[in-house]
């Protein structure tokens, strides 16, 4: 069994070129990338042409839309993430079509999952042709150490280094050398009312997070 993974826009053409190429079969799964609120009626068109098609192939085929909120890309890049995190079959990933609101964001959350990803295609705007492209693998997972950290600051944030030290039996010290490291890293912002730092995760540390293995 497969998943293909896609933006889709209102051209359903470039997603059927894709299923032609690697074919589709009973019990396979099509994921669609949408906006959360598109008004456009095309939009949902090209979804139904997909869905009558699926149906026509097979009954098994499922076919489902995943809505991100294009005007917050933190949260869209994470909702996709999860999306890819909760697939157990083979990924087929389509980077091309569909808005481009929500492009970027699909694109780096392919760039984090190239672990799970088995393939990677881009219809051409040039030649019309599509191709299967090979990502660079480039995000690096934390040591255990800094991982340990950042799990504790995502759950318990917004927090300070003395309950981190206590909640983790650690001492300051380490935990302020290790707190620099993910500071560097853009995994956490401190914010500063008073004398008190606050330590919270940022979207890059909840990256981290979901590629820790």
């Amino acid at each position: 069994m497969k998943t293909y993974v896609s933006l889709l826009g209102f051209d359903t053409s470039q997603f059927f070129s894709l299923i032609v190429k690697y074919g589709i079969e009973k019990n396979d799964r099509i994921v669609l990338i949408k906006p959360q609120d598109e008004s456009d009626q095309r939009g949902q068109q090209s979804v139904r042409e997909i869905e009558d098609i699926a149906k026509k192939i097979d009954q098994s085929i499922k076919v489902d839309v995943h809505k991100v909120n294009h005007l917050d890309f933190n949260s869209m890049l994470l909702s996709i993430i999860d999306l890819f995190e909760s697939i157990e079959t083979e990924i087929i990933a389509n980077i091309s079509g569909g808005s481009r609101d929500i492009f970027l964001a699909f694109s780096i959350a392919c760039l984090t999952q190239t672990e799970k990803i088995s393939k990677v295609t881009n219809y051409s705007d040039v030649d019309r042709e599509l191709r299967e492209i090979q990502l660079p693998h480039i995000v690096n997972a934390l040591d255990e150490k800094l991982n340990i950290l950042l799990e504790d600051i995502a759950k318990y944030e917004p927090t300070i280094a003395s309950e981190i030290a206590d909640r983790l039996q650690i001492s300051e010290s380490t935990i302020s050398r290790n707190l620099n490291k993910l500071k560097e890293l853009k995994a956490i912002n401190v914010n500063h009312q008073g004398k008190t730092k606050y330590i919270s995760t940022t979207t890059t540390g909840k990256i981290f997070l979901k590629i820790k293995n």
